[in-house]
């Protein structure tokens, strides 16, 4: 059978996913009135766009603060210069399914920063887990204090237990006494000269924030921060809104959200509206409230991004050559 080219197969994923996302938000808002939807966003009160705009810009400082000390052990770079940088990151995983923005941004901050791209991949590990782990006391607090029911009691578990077993399994094979170990015999001796290849070594260097406590503890307290901001953003839709619901309703929809948002070929905007239809029925919304709150997060977390990226892509001097994976230039600890 003919392999077909490759810009075709990337053309294909990108309309499955639209079309994956289409079904998924078909069933969800099938027996929803969508007059009544639009009642309900027409009644928000304009007066909370102004702290809406403080926090939204807020939590990309906190996450440029977050990828400078992200990667400080790899080159200083200034959180004025990661601020773009993390902006084209956001709006490309909304655009892109399965969260494949952070693989694109991994080759245009190789490029565009002058870091090893498996280093720069290594220090994107932690991020991804230090995420994860994040989600899981998010979503810990919203089952001890919030009736939500048994159902997410088993990812709650299963992510608390993932995410730490990430994090040591990172600090112990980053150990100095590790990387400089002689090979022994049987499996450790394969394991060994793996970790000592020059393939994995950059990786394993990208890895090293995990030696560091105080960058740890930088990375955790700027991910915790960054992602309650999000919960603050939240909150404010509803109160725009008139929806009575606890702040932790928001801390909720926000850790599982961000969790579902890696549906296979989905986009990330359709775990949202999953779960604020959960969320909010729960508490007596009905479920055109609940599609109008995630229509309003929606908006005000996708409708700044489509307006900024372009500002962002100018700001890193983005050409189309930064996208073309066939002819990438590879840094001497790549």
């Amino acid at each position: 059978m003919p392999k077909l080219p490759s810009n075709i197969t990337k053309l294909l994923r990108v309309l499955a996913g639209a079309a994956i996302s289409a079904g998924l938000i078909w069933v969800f808002l099938k027996d929803v009135q969508l007059g009544e939807v639009a009642n309900s966003l027409k009644m928000a009160d304009p007066i909370f766009i102004i702290p809406m705009i403080g926090i939204f810009f807020l939590r990309y400082w906190l996450r440029a603060l977050r990828w400078s000390v992200l990667v400080q052990h790899l080159r200083k770079i200034r959180p004025r210069l990661a601020l773009p940088r993390v902006i084209f990151a956001q709006a490309s995983n909304i655009m892109l399914p399965f969260q494949l923005g952070y693989v694109v941004m991994v080759q245009i901050s190789s490029r565009k920063f002058q870091l090893g791209r498996r280093e720069l991949f290594g220090a994107e590990i932690i991020e991804r887990i230090m995420d994860g782990f994040v989600f899981s006391l998010m979503l810990a607090l919203a089952l001890a204090t919030l009736a939500i029911g048994n159902g997410f009691t088993g990812l709650t578990i299963f992510m608390l237990f993932g995410t730490t077993t990430g994090l040591c399994l990172v600090w112990f094979f980053t150990r100095p006494q590790i990387l400089k170990k002689k090979p022994g015999a049987g499996l450790s001796k394969h394991l060994f000269r793996l970790l000592q290849s020059d393939t994995v070594t950059p990786l394993i260097h990208g890895l090293k924030a995990a030696q560091q406590k105080k960058q740890m503890f930088k990375i955790f307290l700027l991910t915790s921060f960054a992602w309650m901001a999000e919960a603050l953003l939240y909150w404010l839709v509803a109160e725009s809104l008139g929806i009575d619901a606890s702040p932790l309703v928001h801390i909720f929809v926000v850790a599982a959200a961000n969790i579902g948002a890696g549906i296979p070929l989905a986009q990330s905007g359709v775990g949202l509206i999953l779960l604020a239809n959960l969320s909010l029925r729960g508490i007596g919304e009905t479920a055109e409230t609940a599609v109008a709150y995630a229509i309003g997060v929606e908006a005000i977390v996708v409708l700044p991004l489509l307006f900024l990226a372009p500002f962002a892509a100018w700001d890193m001097r983005l050409s189309w050559k930064d996208f073309d994976f066939r002819n990438m230039r590879v840094s001497k600890t790549s």
